[in-house]
C-alpha cells in the first residue's frame, strides 16, 4: 500500500515567496491588499470598522461619555427613549413635594441623629400621641428605648 504524501507550503497562496507565485492572480492581489502597506504601519488590521479604508467606516461618528454612538437620540447614560425618559421626570416631579431635606451637620455629613428624633417622633404620633405629648414623651423615656419600641411594635407587625 502506497503512502499518501501531502505536500506543506512553504508560504501561504499569494505570498511573494510562495514556489507557486503569479504576481497577478487573484491570490497574489488579495494577499498584497492585506499585507502590503504602503504608508507604514496600519492602526486597525484590514477590513476592520474602524479602518480608514474600509468602505463604511466608523470614524466619523463621535464617541462621547454616557452615549450610544449608533443611538445619539437615546437619553446619555440610561439609553432610555425619549418617551421613556419624559415619563421618569414626570413621576420624579410628582414625587418631589413629598421628599423630605436629608438634615446635615455644618461639617457635611449627615445628621443621623436628627433623622433618629425624627422618625421616633414619627412613630410615637402614628400611636396616636399629638407633637406636643410625643416631644415629652421622647424627653422622659429616651431616643433608645422609643426606637426600640418602633422596632419590637414593627417586627409583631
Amino acid at each position: 500500500m502506497a503512502t499518501q504524501q501531502v505536500q506543506e507550503r512553504d508560504f501561504p497562496k499569494g505570498h511573494p515567496k510562495a514556489a507557486d507565485y503569479v504576481p497577478e492572480s487573484p491570490e497574489a492581489c488579495e494577499w498584497a491588499r492585506k499585507n502590503i502597506h504602503p504608508k507604514g504601519e496600519r492602526d486597525f488590521p484590514v477590513d476592520h470598522p474602524k479602518a480608514v479604508d474600509t468602505p463604511g467606516n466608523t470614524n466619523h461618528i463621535p464617541i462621547r461619555p454616557g452615549i450610544d454612538p449608533a443611538h445619539p437620540e437615546l437619553e446619555e447614560f440610561t439609553g432610555a427613549t425619549p418617551k421613556v425618559a419624559a415619563a421618569r421626570r414626570a413621576a420624579y416631579l410628582a414625587q418631589l413635594p413629598k421628599v423630605a431635606e436629608t438634615p446635615m451637620l455644618p461639617e457635611g455629613f449627615v445628621d443621623t441623629a436628627a433623622i433618629a428624633q425624627k422618625t421616633a417622633l414619627d412613630f410615637l404620633m402614628a400611636q396616636g400621641h399629638d407633637e406636643q405629648t410625643a416631644r415629652v414623651i421622647l424627653a422622659r423615656e429616651g431616643l433608645d428605648q422609643v426606637l426600640a419600641a418602633k422596632a419590637t411594635l414593627g417586627a409583631e407587625a
